[in-house]
């Protein structure tokens, strides 16, 4: 993690630059294509907690911002020293997600857009520096005009038409469709059913600003998407062809591709 354990935007534009020219050398103009995916926000919420529940801390997350790590700054949720017994640090192992729901330094909440805006905008992690609602408000628009820049970005909820645009965008073509699951297969949608509606209301207020963000984006793919399709000759053939399993994944095939013998004047599938 050449940028720190799931480094967000704000790490990632202040260090993968930096990064390369260290690892090549000299001065040399870049052109990066940052992607990511967005999912429901209360699905997104309700996976990271059963991940938590299970044991997961992002404990090596530096949280760069403002030319310095706000990881050891910033208060747990857990009590994070070793244990006597057995000196392993410690985690959130078992956490209900009333608990889970209640520390108000848990970093699960609005995280697509915390991941997305330009965090010096809001003087990083540093929440007393300015008005609640101004940070709010500075920080999603951020994130929307960040994803709005992005060459390609994906919905969970719309796997189709994020592979379409994908592989539009970039002149590749998967050799395995996405596959959308009914919410019911994950995680987050079988811990859904279980929860009353006001636990449910509960989180979806918790993450207000993933909320705009996430209705933002659905609005913003739509219209890619038929943009896209304007302009695309082949759509019908495209989209028929999405959806049918052509190619049984296998490691070996990474394994054995050659990639300097490939003929660059052929569309080869990705």
């Amino acid at each position: 993690w050449k940028c720190g354990l799931h480094p967000d935007w704000t790490e990632l534009t202040s260090c993968v630059d930096k990064y390369l020219v260290g690892l090549e050398g000299g001065l040399v103009d870049r052109r990066y294509f940052y992607i990511t995916f967005l999912r429901d926000p209360v699905d997104r919420y309700l996976s990271e907690w059963r991940h938590v529940q299970r044991g997961a801390t992002w404990k090596t997350a530096e949280l760069r911002c403002g030319n310095q790590s706000w990881a050891e700054i910033l208060p747990k949720c857990y009590e994070d020293d070793p244990t006597e017994e057995y000196g392993e640090y410690g985690d959130w192992s078992g956490v209900e997600i009333a608990e889970f729901i209640a520390c108000q330094d848990n970093l699960a909440a609005n995280r697509q857009t915390r991941m997305l805006a330009d965090l010096e905008l809001v003087h990083c992690y540093n929440y007393t520096a300015m008005d609640k609602v101004k940070r709010d408000t500075i920080m999603l628009n951020s994130a929307k005009a960040n994803l709005e820049r992005m060459a390609y970005f994906g919905m969970t909820e719309e796997q189709q038409i994020s592979q379409y645009l994908f592989e539009e965008t970039f002149n590749l073509e998967f050799k395995i469709s996405f596959q959308q699951y009914n919410k019911s297969e994950t995680h987050s949608g079988a811990s859904k059913d279980k929860l009353d509606d006001k636990i449910i209301d509960k989180i979806r207020s918790l993450n207000h600003l993933d909320d705009e963000l996430y209705k933002f984006a659905h609005q913003l793919l739509k219209n890619r998407f038929e943009n896209m399709k304007v302009t695309d000759d082949s759509f019908q053939a495209h989209m028929q062809r999405l959806g049918k399993e052509k190619y049984e994944f296998s490691w070996d095939d990474i394994e054995d591709e050659d990639y300097d013998t490939k003929d660059d004047t052929n569309d080869t599938p990705a």
